[in-house]
C-alpha cells in the first residue's frame, strides 16, 4: 500500500519548503549571444585596392560548466573588447591574401579560422568566446560588378527560355510527323517542317527559321541557274574550265547547306533517284 502524508506533514512541507519541486538544473550548452555589431570591420583583400566589410557576431559560452546563462552575461562584459580585438586581428591576417570578388568564399574561409575560439583563463577556462562573420562585398566592387551580374542572370534566363522553345519545337515536330505521316523525320523533312513548328511555339524563331527557308531556297535557285548557263556556255570554254568552275560552285554550295559532297546526288535538290536495286542500265 503506497504510504501517503498526512495532512498535517503537507502543511508543513509548504511552509518550509521541502518537498517542492527542486530548481530546473543549469543546461550544460547555454550560450549567450549579444546584439551583432551594426558597423562593419573593414580589412583589406587580395592586392589591398578593395576591401571586405566584416560584421562580428561573438558567442559566450561556458566550456567548464561552472556558469549559468546570467553568469556568463556578466562574466563576458569583461571581454567583449579584447574578444573583438583578437576576432579583428585573425581576420585582417588572412583577408589579405584573398580574392576580392569572393566574399562567400572569404567568409567561409575565416569563419573556420575562428572556429576554435578563444577561452579565459586559457589554462582551465570558465569562458569561451566563439566569433562568426559575415563578410559583404565592397560597395565599389559592388556598384561595378552589377551590370555584369545583371547581365549573366539575363543570360541563364535567355538559355533556360530558349531550351524551352527548342524542347516544344521538337514535340510539334514529332506532332506533325504523326499528322503529315512521315516514316522518316531526316534532314530534308526537318528543313522543310520546321519553319511551321517554329511559328506555333515562338515569333522570333519562325521568322529566324522562315529567312533561313527562304535563303537556302533562293541559294538552289542561284545554283540552278549557274549550272544551267554553264550548260549552255561549255561549248565556247576549254572543258578543264568548265569542270573547274561546276566543282567550285558545287562545293560552295553543299558547304553553305550542309550537304556532304562525298553522298550527293539529285535527290538533295529534290529530283528523284533509282536504287541501284531498282535502277536498270539502259
Amino acid at each position: 500500500m503506497a504510504k501517503t502524508d498526512s495532512f498535517f506533514g503537507r502543511i508543513w512541507k509548504a511552509f518550509t519548503g521541502d518537498g517542492g519541486d527542486p530548481p530546473p538544473p543549469r543546461g550544460p550548452g547555454e550560450v549567450f549571444e549579444p546584439p551583432a555589431s551594426e558597423t562593419p570591420v573593414v580589412v583589406p583583400a587580395q592586392g589591398d585596392v578593395y576591401d571586405f566589410h566584416v560584421f562580428v557576431q561573438l558567442r559566450w559560452d561556458s566550456p567548464s560548466r561552472h556558469f549559468d546563462l546570467d553568469e556568463i552575461e556578466d562574466e563576458s562584459a569583461a571581454y567583449q573588447d579584447i574578444a573583438r580585438q583578437r576576432t579583428t586581428q585573425a581576420v585582417w591576417r588572412q583577408a589579405r591574401s584573398l580574392d576580392p570578388l569572393d566574399p562567400a568564399g572569404a567568409e567561409k574561409l575565416l569563419n573556420e579560422t575562428l572556429a576554435g575560439g578563444f577561452c579565459w583563463p586559457k589554462a582551465n577556462p570558465d569562458l569561451r568566446c566563439r566569433p562568426s562573420i559575415r563578410v559583404i562585398i565592397d560597395p565599389r566592387l559592388r556598384e561595378q560588378k552589377a551590370p555584369l551580374e545583371l547581365r549573366r542572370i539575363e543570360q541563364q534566363l535567355a538559355m533556360a527560355r530558349d531550351e524551352i522553345v527548342r524542347e516544344r519545337t521538337e514535340r510539334w515536330l514529332h506532332g506533325f510527323q504523326e499528322l503529315e505521316q512521315f516514316q522518316h523525320l531526316g534532314k530534308d523533312e526537318r528543313q522543310f517542317l520546321v519553319p511551321f513548328a517554329a511559328s506555333l511555339v515562338d515569333a522570333d524563331l519562325a521568322k529566324v527559321t522562315g529567312a533561313l527557308a527562304d535563303e537556302r531556297r533562293s541559294r538552289y535557285d542561284e545554283l540552278v541557274g549557274v549550272l544551267a548557263q554553264a550548260v549552255r556556255d561549255h561549248e565556247r570554254v576549254g572543258l578543264f574550265e568548265f569542270a573547274n568552275a561546276y566543282d567550285k560552285a558545287l562545293r560552295a554550295f553543299c558547304r553553305q547547306m550542309g550537304i556532304d559532297l562525298g553522298k550527293w546526288h539529285l535527290a538533295d535538290f529534290g529530283e528523284p533517284v533509282e536504287s541501284e536495286e531498282a535502277g536498270t542500265v539502259r
